[in-house]
C-alpha cells in the first residue's frame, strides 16, 4: 500500500522522533510504501523546502509555512493557513499524479491541511483517515487562543466540513469519540475507532541515577517530579508552578523538574525564585537523551487546564511509561484520562485546578513505597501491551484496507 501521510510537525532527526515519525516507521517495516508531507509550522523564518530519505525507507517533503504580517492577529492566522495551505495543496496535487497512493492520513487540526483535504477527497481511489488528536477550534477557545465571536464561528465551520472529508476518524479515548459526536456534525457512513497515543519499543539508555542527575546539577537527596513537554497554553503549567511554590512554602523536599521549551518560558523562569530549590527548568533536550533523563526522577506528572470541557489524552503518557514512572494526573474533569491510567495501575489522578491536592497526592504517593513499585514494574508492560506503535498501525489498517 502506498501511503501519503499529511502533518504539521515531523522530526527529520532520527535520534528525536516525534509521533509522526514513529507512525510512519511502523507502516514502513510492514512493508509499505510512506510519504510524508510536513507543512512544518516550527520552521524558521528563512526556511526553505527540503526532501529527504530516513533510514526506514520514509520519504519526507517538508516545505515551511507562509508568513505573511497583519497588524491584526486572527488576519495573520488566517494568511498564514490558507496561504501555506495552497502551498502544501500544490505540492500534494503533484505528488498524488505521480504515485497513485492508497491511502491518506491526517491529522487534527485539519485546517491546517484544507487545500489538499479537500482536493484528496474528490479522489475516490483513496482512502482517507483522520487522527483526531485535539478538537479545534473549541479548546483553543476555552484556553484564551480564540476569540468566542466570528473567528471562532469560521473556524469551527471550516475544521468541521474538512472532518467531513474523511472516510475514517481515530479517537484517543471513548471520551474523546463521545465529544467528537456531540460537537461535529459527522456523517453516518464514516467510521470512527478508538486508537491511543503510541510510541515505538526501544532499547532503553543505561541510566545511573547519580551520574545523571550530577551531569544536569539535579539534588541528589530529594525526590524529583518531572512534566517534560511544550511549555505552551493548554498545558496546566500554572497548576505546577502553584504546587512548587507550595512545596517551597512548607518546607517539603519535593522537587518539580519541568523540561521543554516554548511561549511560556517565561513563566517557568519568574517563577523559579518564588519556588526556591523546589522548582528547576532545563530547556528542550533531544528525545533521547530526555529518556535517560527522566528516568532518574521519581514522579511523572500530567497537567492539563482547569474550566474546559475538551477531554485530552497527553502524549506525554507514552515515555513516562516506557521508563517505570508512576504518573500523577492534573486532568480536567471531562476527561477519561485519570481513570484510564488509574484502571491500568499506573497512576493517580486529581482534578486540574486543584494544586494544594495535587502536592497532597505526590506526597501520599512517594510515602507509599509498595504502590510506587508495582506502579514502576507495570509501565512498561502497559506501554508494551497497549501503546506500542505497531499495535496502532494494525489498527489502523484494519480500518482502511
Amino acid at each position: 500500500m502506498k501511503i501519503l501521510m499529511l502533518c504539521t510537525k515531523f522530526s527529520l532527526s532520527e535520534n528525536d522522533p516525534w509521533l509522526t515519525n514513529e507512525l510512519a516507521d511502523s507502516f514502513q517495516e510492514l512493508g509499505h510504501e510512506v510519504t510524508v508531507l510536513c507543512l512544518d509550522w516550527a520552521a524558521k523564518p528563512g526556511s526553505t523546502r527540503s526532501t529527504l530519505k530516513l533510514g526506514s525507507g520514509v520519504e519526507v517533503i517538508s516545505i515551511p509555512p507562509v508568513l505573511v504580517r497583519s497588524p491584526f492577529g486572527f488576519v495573520t492566522r488566517i494568511l498564514k493557513w490558507s496561504l501555506s495551505s495552497f502551498s502544501a495543496y500544490s505540492i500534494s496535487r503533484k505528488l498524488v499524479k505521480q504515485r497513485k497512493f492508497d491511502a491518506v492520513i491526517g491529522f487534527s487540526p485539519a485546517i491546517t491541511m484544507a487545500l489538499p483535504i479537500m482536493a484528496l477527497a474528490r479522489d475516490k481511489q483513496l482512502t482517507s483517515l483522520l487522527i483526531q488528536w485535539d478538537f479545534f477550534p473549541h479548546h483553543h477557545r476555552q484556553i484564551g487562543l480564540f476569540s468566542s465571536g466570528i473567528s471562532f464561528f469560521v473556524a469551527r465551520k471550516v475544521e468541521e466540513t474538512l472532518i467531513r472529508k474523511f472516510d475514517v476518524i481515530a479517537c484517543m479515548s471513548p471520551a474523546n469519540e463521545t465529544y467528537l459526536r456531540s460537537h461535529y456534525p459527522i456523517r453516518d457512513d464514516q467510521k470512527v475507532c478508538i486508537t491511543p497515543v503510541w510510541g515505538k519499543e526501544t532499547p532503553l539508555p543505561g541510566v545511573d541515577r547519580t551520574e545523571i542527575r550530577q551531569k544536569y546539577s539535579l539534588p541528589q537527596d530529594r525526590p524529583l517530579v518531572v512534566f517534560g513537554g511544550q511549555l505552551v497554553h493548554g498545558r496546566g503549567l500554572e497548576d505546577l508552578l502553584w504546587a512548587a511554590k507550595l512545596s517551597h512554602q512548607r518546607g517539603s523536599s519535593v522537587t518539580f523538574l519541568v523540561i521543554g521549551s516554548g511561549s511560556l518560558e517565561s513563566l517557568v523562569e519568574a517563577s523559579i525564585e518564588q519556588c526556591g530549590g523546589n522548582l528547576i527548568w532545563i530547556s528542550r533536550i533531544p528525545r533521547d537523551e530526555y529518556v535517560g533523563l527522566i528516568k532518574s526522577c521519581d514522579l511523572a506528572l500530567v497537567c492539563t487546564v482547569r474550566d474546559v470541557d475538551v477531554p485530552s489524552f497527553p502524549s506525554k503518557t507514552i515515555d513516562y511509561l516506557r521508563v517505570g514512572l508512576p504518573i500523577i494526573a492534573s486532568v480536567e474533569s471531562s476527561t477519561d484520562y485519570g481513570d484510564y491510567i488509574a484502571s491500568l495501575g499506573v497512576g493517580v489522578s486529581v482534578e486540574a485546578g486543584e494544586p494544594d491536592m495535587l502536592l497532597e497526592s505526590i506526597e501520599a504517593l512517594l510515602g507509599d513505597t509498595d504502590k510506587m513499585k508495582a506502579m514502576s514494574e507495570l509501565g512498561p508492560v502497559r506501554f508494551k501491551e497497549v501503546f506500542e506503535v505497531k499495535h496502532i498501525t494494525s489498527q489502523l489498517l484494519d480500518m482502511v484496507v
